[in-house]
């Protein structure tokens, strides 16, 4: 089991937006979570990020709980996530914006590994790397937002808002 989320309650102060929320995800497994605007996707994300701490619950991720760790601990555990609205640094260059991703202790040391992969699976990032991430389209904006993503070598990559 790679995550395993139980009885998750969770939200910004005291108010609750998700409700005993349980759910698995295997290794190699895609999920997708679907929902109208406000029913807690991102929450739930920010959540397993560590972005947010639970009311109560527990996040199991490659059998230890982490539902306590701040999340700089937690992408060094390898879960990675792409935010909604990518939050790329625009006056940065394309290859800046990379090596933020591969900041942790972890992923440091694969670095230029990490970047052939990246630069291999979105080849116009390659061409644009010493480009200002601001002056990129939305498209290869999202391209870079989610390299950055795998920059930090996750096991599990979250990305919410993917489009």
């Amino acid at each position: 089991m790679l995550l395993e989320v139980k009885k998750l309650r969770s939200g910004y102060g005291e108010i609750p937006i998700l409700h005993d929320i349980s759910f698995q995800v295997e290794q190699g497994e895609i999920i997708a979570v679907v929902g109208s605007n406000g029913a807690g996707k991102t929450t739930l994300m920010r959540t397993i990020s560590g972005l947010i701490e639970p009311f109560s619950g527990e996040i199991v991720f490659n059998g230890e709980p982490i539902q306590k760790l701040p999340p700089h601990r937690i992408v060094a555990k390898g879960i990675a996530q792409v935010p909604e609205g990518r939050q790329l640094f625009n006056f940065l260059t394309v290859e800046q914006n990379l090596m933020i991703g591969s900041n942790i202790s972890t992923a440091r040391a694969r670095r230029q590994e990490s970047l052939e992969l990246v630069f291999g699976l979105f080849p116009v990032l390659a061409e644009r790397k010493k480009q200002q991430a601001g002056t990129l389209s939305g498209g290869e904006q999202q391209m870079l937002a989610t390299a950055r993503g795998l920059m930090a070598r996750p096991l599990m990559l979250m990305m919410d808002e993917a489009s």
